[in-house]
């Protein structure tokens, strides 16, 4: 009985955090924590009726696997304690800036500006809406016209002034003749908590030596589908010359978005269109009931690192060398669903360079590196999936600035490009998007020489 009650909790817990936290949008990540607890339910029923010495043993055997995992979590979460007690951001930022690292959560700086502003903002990404079976749109992008608060990882909130459809770009670059670079992408490309002037798209504004505009249409969360479609209802509205398609790593865990029947009717439909351009107001009455709701913001905190104790309770460290890497391990080997994402990677970078010919813009693939993935074990089994992306698109003639190679290997110490030197930061710091920019910019004057 015991055993049962455990499982049934354990089932509603993987539910609250995968359809109420995340709104369903990490289903895919919880698919396997469902599965643990299905199992442990079915177990449950079967103990009822194996013999009772079988069922001691049985619960012996499981209770001191159990003492042992948080015998082994302890000692991780100890030695993160020890870690965080060398930790010395707060210190380096007030040196450095004078002011006092903010320590805030998203939900309360978002309560404390909305005093000054009722109409303040938080990021809201096209994901949070892939599994609402219900809408008969999709938005791409975030509410329009609003300060909005992104994240905190250099000690401050990066806040910007979302442009007329959203996105974080200054709403004047929409009015100029032609635009320079027109960017795609996921939470990088969108500047994550840095400011506009300091995100890849503000420092090749920087850069151009002319009156062009520079479009950044990035978004968190962003995968493959979502950015062709972002393209296909975008991009021909204005005079474009170059399109950069910014890929991330995670960018081919994209299942979620070909369940989506909106964006799938981008693949096979090359004339649907939303009308997103058009309709500005189209989905901002279900943006702002999406941020009326307290949970949203709060579960919008992605990167917030959870307290000692919480982790210590659901075995984080445990979960994440036992149950993740197994499952990744599992994954990195050869299947259906991995040729088939494939598959549909290199059909919607194929339809993505000739929708950008089509506009008379030239197409460029951004590889972006994440530190992380060459340092942690846990992702190792990645870059083959990196490497076969890379042929992929060279297969298809695009040019690719593989940024590994022009970044990484050139570089002796590359957690400076990371907030505070560490790996475990998602983003760039404010130096990190500037030479990346930098780098762009001049390995496209090569190309184009």
């Amino acid at each position: 009985i015991v055993f049962l009650n455990f499982s049934i909790l354990l089932l509603c817990y993987v539910f609250y955090r995968s359809q109420v936290v995340h709104f369903g949008a990490k289903f895919d990540y919880y698919l396997k924590y469902y599965i643990i607890a299905f199992l442990f339910i079915i177990l449950s029923f079967i103990s009822f009726f194996i013999p009772e010495k079988l069922k001691i043993n049985i619960t012996i055997v499981f209770t001191s696997t159990i003492i042992c995992l948080y015998i082994v979590e302890g000692y991780f979460v100890t030695n993160y304690l020890i870690k965080t007690q060398k930790d010395n951001r707060f210190e380096i930022y007030k040196n450095n800036t004078g002011q006092n690292y903010d320590k805030r959560s998203k939900f309360q700086i978002y309560n404390d500006l909305k005093k000054e502003n009722p109409n303040i903002a938080v990021t809201i990404v096209p994901s949070f809406f892939l599994s609402d079976k219900n809408l008969n749109y999709l938005p791409l992008s975030g509410l329009s016209n609003r300060k909005t608060i992104s994240c905190n990882e250099n000690g401050y909130y990066s806040i910007y002034q979302s442009d007329r459809f959203g996105f974080n770009t200054p709403d004047e670059e929409w009015d100029k003749d032609e635009i320079e670079f027109f960017l795609v992408g996921d939470s990088l490309t969108h500047g994550d908590c840095v400011n506009e002037p300091d995100t890849i798209s503000g420092n090749l504004r920087k850069l151009i030596n002319n009156e062009n505009g520079v479009l950044n249409l990035g978004q968190g969360a962003n995968g493959p589908l979502i950015e062709y479609a972002t393209l296909r209802e975008y991009l021909p509205h204005v005079k474009v010359k170059r399109v950069l398609w910014l890929f991330h790593g995670n960018d081919l865990l994209f299942s979620n978005e070909l369940k989506n029947q909106i964006l799938v009717t981008y693949l096979k439909d090359k004339d649907f269109t939303q009308n997103l351009f058009l309709k500005k107001q189209f989905t901002q009455e279900l943006l702002l009931q999406k941020l009326k709701e307290e949970s949203f913001i709060r579960g919008s905190e992605r990167f917030h690192r959870r307290k000692p104790l919480i982790e210590f309770l659901i075995l984080t460290n445990v979960r994440t060398y036992l149950i993740e890497r197994f499952f990744s391990s599992s994954a990195s080997a050869p299947n259906e669903l991995k040729l088939y994402l494939m598959k549909e990677f290199e059909n919607i970078i194929k339809l993505s360079n000739e929708l950008a010919k089509e506009n008379n813009s030239k197409f460029y693939f951004i590889y972006f590196p994440y530190y992380e993935r060459y340092k942690d074990h846990v992702y190792a089994h990645d870059l083959s999936t990196y490497k076969k992306a890379i042929e992929i698109v060279e297969n298809l003639n695009v040019p690719i600035i593989n940024l590994n190679k022009e970044l990484f290997e050139k570089q002796k110490d590359p957690l400076s490009f990371f907030p505070f030197r560490l790996p475990n930061s998602p983003h760039f710091n404010e130096s990190g998007y500037e030479l990346i920019a930098n780098i762009i910019f001049n390995k496209i004057e090569e190309f184009e020489k």
